[in-house]
């Protein structure tokens, strides 16, 4: 068992920020300690860090204490694009965006604000050059695992971030929208079925039940993309059985409409 009090003394000594260094609470702890731990398990490729707003030195701080407690067994990667820190398991990445690429399996969902309704859309050659441009990068960075690889604006500036992170996070299916016309989006009032991956973790005095994953497609395209969801959770069944740390998967899903969204 892992002891749950060395993640949250850890996160606490590492993530304060603001001028009064205001700590983590232990939720907040145990949370991040389940993301952590499913992307040091290979349960996915990275988590995106919004406990708090920690720099990505602070982050790698916190990753590089566990890793010299023997708490994590894989070294993994801190890497900045524009200002999100993300916390990278490589190997994982490196055969997730591979795949995307030889496989053109990539599901994207074109939300620009003139379509009256999301539609689909394939690997479009600009996402498909995205795809290529941060998977060489992060070849170029996988033994800088001492340091934060930050991504160049010169890259991203032509991006859709919404789609990277949606592809780098692990998604099944990833939001793309034009944002040379504007970051505006056809979803306000959209039914959209919300994903949910929960899993739990044992500590000393009880367990911990946290969400891994949280992602989701417009109702009316549910059809074309069930199968697609189905597939994807069924590998996540598959890489979960290999490991002991983590317990109780359970998938979740929900319909809501909301008046806007912001991707």
């Amino acid at each position: 068992m892992i002891p749950a009090d060395i993640f949250i003394s850890t996160a606490q000594k590492f993530l304060s920020c603001g001028n009064k260094k205001k700590r983590l609470p232990p939720s907040s702890c145990l949370d991040l300690a389940v993301q952590i731990l499913a992307v040091n398990l290979g349960l996915k490729p990275a988590v995106l860090y919004d406990s708090n707003a920690a720099s990505a030195e602070q982050i790698l701080q916190y990753v590089n204490s566990l890793q010299e407690t023997g708490l994590l067994s894989r070294a993994l990667q801190i890497v900045s694009i524009d200002g999100n820190t993300l916390v990278v398991n490589s190997e994982l990445m490196k055969s997730h965006l591979a795949e995307l690429l030889q496989k053109r399996s990539l599901i994207t969902v074109d939300v620009c604000p003139w379509r009256e309704q999301p539609t689909m859309c394939g690997m479009e050659s600009k996402t498909e050059d995205m795809v290529k441009d941060i998977l060489a990068f992060l070849l170029s960075k996988e033994e800088t695992h001492s340091s934060v690889s930050v991504l160049g604006e010169v890259l991203y500036s032509q991006w859709n971030l919404c789609t990277l992170f949606g592809v780098l996070l692990g998604y099944p299916a990833s939001y793309w929208f034009d944002q040379a016309q504007g970051f505006e989006n056809c979803l306000s009032m959209t039914p959209l079925v919300v994903n949910k991956v929960w899993v739990s973790w044992q500590k000393g005095d009880g367990k911990h039940c946290s969400c891994i994953y949280s992602f989701s497609v417009p109702e009316i395209l549910w059809p074309e993309i069930y199968t697609h969801i189905e597939q994807w959770n069924e590998l996540l069944r598959q890489r979960f059985g290999t490991q002991a740390v983590l317990t109780e998967l359970h998938f979740s899903k929900e319909t809501v409409i909301l008046p806007s969204v912001t991707l």
